[in-house]
């Protein structure tokens, strides 16, 4: 299916703003609906930064060490100015390097948040988490057209190979994978959330978020340049931050009622989806309607 230069550039501008910088330079993924998330489609310039910067590499080093210690201390003090000190002491240095921190504790939580989207990208991509209908590299979002290789030729295959349930499936696996993720802090996690809802820090815990989301909507087959990508990204984000919410406050067995709530806007998410492939003007209203309700469930409607 077509596109028009102009769609195909304003897709590549929206996608482009969401590359996450985490702790003043530990950059994820960029975002990109056609990228792999596998991190192969490094910028030509990076080599060049890297030899430009190598002291500012060694104190990202240091800072990611520190960090990545840190993470124990969370259950006793919080994602905060403390927490970060006792890290950099497990590791030998003064706990005044907390200095090196323009807000310790929320970069400390943009961290676990940037390695956690690693470890569940790692996962779809070894194929711990596999993708619906992977043997085959069948596109498993509705009616996305694409080609099928077999050993001797290639056919013309749609959504209809792949079912919805296989589908659904996936993508509440995924969601839920990442949401255990949290377990370990879920009593911190509240604290969390309010810090990278601070405008200071919202911008990079939105593509952090957008990270995720476009990593399972890569592994699910999702090669939209449309108004779909918009649509998928946006409505699993929603999905995730409401579930995770949830999440705070189960108290059932195992988060079984998490895991419901999960399974059961997973299937409105694929409904939805094939509704809008019929209707052009309905998707621009909900991708309209979509980023003012996510900016609501994420913070982000403050006042400038």
């Amino acid at each position: 299916m077509e596109c028009s230069k102009s769609t195909l550039a304003r897709a590549n501008n929206f996608r482009a703003s969401f590359r996450p910088n985490v702790g003043g330079g530990l950059t994820s993924r960029p975002c990109s609906g056609s990228g792999n998330p596998d991190g192969s489609g490094q910028s030509p310039t990076d080599g060049n930064i890297a030899k430009d910067g190598d002291g500012d590499s060694y104190e990202k080093d240091i800072k990611t060490k520190i960090l990545q210690s840190s993470l124990q201390h969370v259950s006793r003090h919080g994602w905060s100015r403390d927490t970060v000190a006792a890290g950099a002491e497990e590791l030998g240095y003064p706990d005044t390097v907390h200095g090196l921190f323009r807000d310790p504790g929320a970069e400390l939580a943009l961290y676990f948040y940037s390695a956690s989207n690693d470890s569940l990208s790692r996962l779809l991509r070894d194929g711990t988490l596999p993708s619906p209908s992977a043997e085959r590299y069948i596109h498993c979002w509705p009616s996305v057209i694409v080609h099928v290789r077999s050993r001797r030729h290639s056919l013309i295959s749609s959504f209809f190979d792949c079912s919805k349930a296989e589908l659904n499936a996936f993508l509440t696996n995924a969601i839920k994978t990442r949401l255990l993720m949290l377990e370990p802090y879920l009593n911190q996690w509240p604290q969390a959330i309010a810090l990278l809802s601070k405008p200071s820090n919202a911008p990079h815990a939105l593509s952090n978020l957008m990270t995720l989301v476009n990593d399972v909507c890569y592994y699910a087959g999702d090669r939209s340049i449309d108004t779909r990508w918009y649509t998928r990204r946006i409505g699993l984000a929603t999905i995730y931050k409401s579930s995770e919410l949830h999440l705070l406050q189960d108290r059932s067995q195992g988060y079984d009622d998490t895991w419901s709530f999960v399974k059961r806007a997973v299937e409105e998410c694929v409904k939805l989806d094939t509704m809008l492939e019929s209707n052009a003007q309905l998707a621009k209203d909900v991708v309209t309607a979509s980023v003012s309700t996510a900016k609501n469930i994420l913070g982000l409607s403050w006042n400038r």
